[in-house]
C-alpha cells in the first residue's frame, strides 16, 4: 500500500509540474506542496499515458477513497459508498488531454449535503499529492462540479488522475479554471465560518 502512494506521489509530482497546478486564480486559490528532496527523479512517462508515471493498482473494495470533514456528519467513503449517493454522467472537453471524454460520478453537491456542509461554507479539496484547491461552496455547486469515478465507462487509474477527480461541464464558470480540476481527490475539508460543524 505504501509503495503505491510513493509511486503515485512521484507520478503526480510530474503531472503537477507539467500542468502548472500551483497557479492561483480569481475563482479560488490553490497550493502545491514542494518535495522535500531536490534529488528525486521524475517518473518516466508511460507510452499511451498522457499524465506520465507508472501504473498503480486500483483501491480495494473496502478501502476509503474520500474523506469529508468539517460538516455536521464526517464521511469516510469507499468507491461503492460514494457511487451510492447518486451517479450522473457528462461529456466534456477535458482540458489536460485536450479531447472529449465522458465522466460518470457523483455531484459534489450530493456529497456535501450528506456531510452536512452548507452552500455558505468554504472548502479545501485535497489531492493525494497534497495539492489543495480552496473555494466557497457556492461557485463549485453552481458550476455543477462532479466527483468523477469513471472516465469513458472505465475506472480512472491513479496514474491518470484517479480513482476520483473533480470535473466541470463545458461552459460552467469553473470549466476553464484548471486549478479547480483536482485530480486524485482524497479529501474535502470544510473551513471557516458556516462550515456546518
Amino acid at each position: 500500500m505504501q509503495s503505491r502512494w510513493i509511486a503515485f506521489g512521484a507520478a503526480m509530482l510530474t503531472v503537477a509540474v507539467v500542468a502548472g497546478c500551483g497557479k492561483t486564480n480569481q475563482a479560488g486559490t490553490s497550493t502545491q506542496t514542494s518535495p522535500t528532496s531536490t534529488s528525486a527523479q521524475a517518473a518516466p512517462k508511460s507510452i499511451g499515458n498522457p499524465y506520465g508515471g507508472p501504473t498503480i493498482d486500483p483501491p480495494g473494495p473496502d478501502e476509503p477513497i474520500l474523506t469529508v470533514t468539517g460538516g455536521s456528519t464526517p464521511l469516510k467513503l469507499t468507491m461503492d459508498q460514494l457511487n451510492a449517493l447518486g451517479r450522473t454522467s457528462m461529456t466534456v472537453d477535458e482540458p489536460f488531454v485536450k479531447k472529449r471524454q465522458t465522466f460518470t460520478g457523483v455531484p459534489l453537491a450530493a456529497v456535501l449535503a450528506r456531510a452536512g456542509i452548507p452552500d455558505s461554507a468554504a472548502i479545501d479539496t485535497v489531492a493525494l499529492n497534497a495539492y489543495h484547491y480552496s473555494s466557497a461552496v457556492g461557485p463549485l455547486v453552481a458550476s455543477s462540479a462532479l466527483i468523477a469515478t469513471k472516465r469513458d465507462d472505465a475506472p480512472i487509474p491513479y496514474d491518470q488522475g484517479g480513482p476520483i477527480r473533480l470535473v466541470y461541464p463545458d461552459g460552467s464558470k469553473l470549466s476553464s479554471v484548471l486549478d479547480a480540476w483536482n485530480w486524485s481527490l482524497v479529501s474535502i475539508n470544510a473551513t471557516g465560518p458556516n462550515s456546518g460543524s
